[in-house]
């Protein structure tokens, strides 16, 4: 019989990817709930059913856990941000390491302790904010009813509704100030935030970065193109001009939600920002730009890099191809220990940054392409010894595993950020060719069900 729209009683076995709870109905079919902790028990409303699993909606917690914490967020629960901020933070890391563990138990190998960082807030050094418009307000001196222009974050599970963040404790506490200044200037612009069903607005989105160990913001507010100059942006930009590095303008007239870009002006600064990472005893340099790729935790990250060059203890033989190499960072930071390094990129503008990046670090022996990595990879048969691969959530597609396989390189890396996506293509890899010799999952998200996952795959030789 169908539950379906139904309230039922359930208790929370255990925390399963994507941070949600594993609950059990009363014939025995799973239910997964988001805001559940191990242990506790719990009202639910059952939004799907199928012959496997159901899904439900946290109602009303009736047996809480010890493990259970105040959240310091006001927006938690509601925004889709952070989703462990009701635990301390040794249970987060407690569920991930289980989750990881689970998700990878098909390889006969332990999953090494997970490796973390001492920044547990303000952490992300990117953040990608919405513009988003409330029902009209009336101002009590005047009576006049205005609508108000607020930034937030999308919705727990919605891509059109927004939560207002005026403190979000997991971003760079310069983004709050940020905030500030541009939604206020934006509602004394008496300008409105873009809507997706009308088409209509101005206001898109507000993008920051911030190289943090060097200091540096860079500011990249999308609109639509409504016929407005750079001069419009001049009193926001007297406001922030000590505390930005650089200012971007990016006009976007696409319909869908995306931060794209049909044009970028650079307004105020520099053309990037250059971010200072220490990693195998010195230090190294890296320009980023708006829409380049560079990991959300920089010190999370040198724990991340620091980590992959202890796995691979490369030599100076070694020609190593990086795909997916984003400006270049990992190829650059090995680039010294092997002979050659091939870097590949699908966005122009991030090869451009990882050329200059090699540059300012003083790096010869490396090249890089701007290629997605299926296309390269079909073009290319060429032998390396390593190859490191670092790919979207999604993972790798069905060309670039095959050509992994074909590659015959002594080492792989496997750089992940999903282990789900993860999961499914070492089963492929593993049952080739290759056998995994090292796992080890590093805590770059803290509050968040995320976690990075180093993996080291080694050719099985016949």
């Amino acid at each position: 019989m169908s539950v379906k729209n139904k309230v039922i009683s359930v208790t929370s076995e255990r925390i399963v990817f994507p941070g949600r709870a594993l609950c059990r109905c009363s014939d025995g079919v799973a239910v997964f709930v988001d805001g559940l902790l191990p242990g506790e028990r719990a009202e639910v409303f059952v939004v799907k059913d199928k012959k496997t699993f159901r899904e439900g909606l946290l109602k009303d917690i009736t047996l809480k856990s010890s493990e259970r914490i105040d959240s310091l967020c006001p927006a938690f629960g509601s925004c889709g941000g952070c989703s462990f901020q009701n635990a301390a933070y040794e249970d987060q890391i407690k569920y991930k390491q289980k989750y990881v563990a689970e998700l990878l138990s098909f390889i006969d190998i332990k999953v090494s302790d997970m490796l973390i960082g001492s920044q547990i807030w303000h952490y992300r050094n990117k953040m990608e904010f919405s513009f988003f418009d409330v029902s009209p307000c009336k101002f009590e001196k005047s009576g006049k009813s205005k609508v108000v222009v607020y930034l937030g974050l999308h919705r727990k599970k919605s891509f059109k509704k927004y939560v207002s963040v005026s403190n979000c404790f997991i971003a760079d506490k310069d983004f709050l100030r940020v905030i500030d200044v541009v939604k206020r200037f934006a509602n004394e612009s008496d300008l409105l935030a873009y809507d997706n069903k009308r088409q209509s607005g101005f206001f898109r989105h507000l993008v920051l970065r911030k190289a943090q160990n060097n200091n540096q913001l860079l500011i990249n507010i999308v609109t639509n193109d409504i016929g407005l100059t750079p001069v419009f942006w001049a009193p926001m930009i007297k406001e922030l001009d000590t505390l930005a590095h650089s200012v971007y303008w990016t006009l976007n007239n696409k319909k869908s939600d995306t931060i794209l870009s049909d044009k970028l002006i650079l307004m105020h600064g520099k053309p990037f920002i250059t971010e200072k990472l220490y990693v195998g005893g010195k230090d190294y340099f890296f320009n980023i730009s708006p829409f380049s790729f560079f990991q959300t935790n920089s010190k999370g990250t040198e724990i991340l890099y620091n980590e992959i060059l202890r796995l691979l203890s490369p030599s100076k033989n070694d020609v190593l191809l990086d795909l997916y190499c984003g400006i270049g960072t990992i190829g650059i930071l090995l680039a010294q220990s092997v002979k050659k390094v091939i870097g590949v990129e699908q966005v122009e503008q991030a090869v451009g940054n990882a050329k200059e990046n090699a540059s300012i670090n003083n790096i010869c022996n490396i090249d890089f392409y701007a290629s997605t990595s299926e296309d390269w990879t079909k073009r290319n048969k060429n032998c390396f010894d390593i190859i490191i691969v670092d790919p979207p959530r999604s993972g790798l597609t069905k060309n670039v595993v095959d050509f992994l396989l074909e590659s015959k390189a002594k080492k792989i890396v496997y750089v992940s950020c999903d282990p789900a996506t993860l999961a499914r293509d070492l089963q492929v890899i593993v049952e080739k060719k290759y056998s995994v010799k090292e796992i080890t999952p590093i805590d770059m998200f803290p509050q968040t069900y995320h976690v990075e996952v180093i993996v080291l795959l080694e050719l099985v030789e016949k």
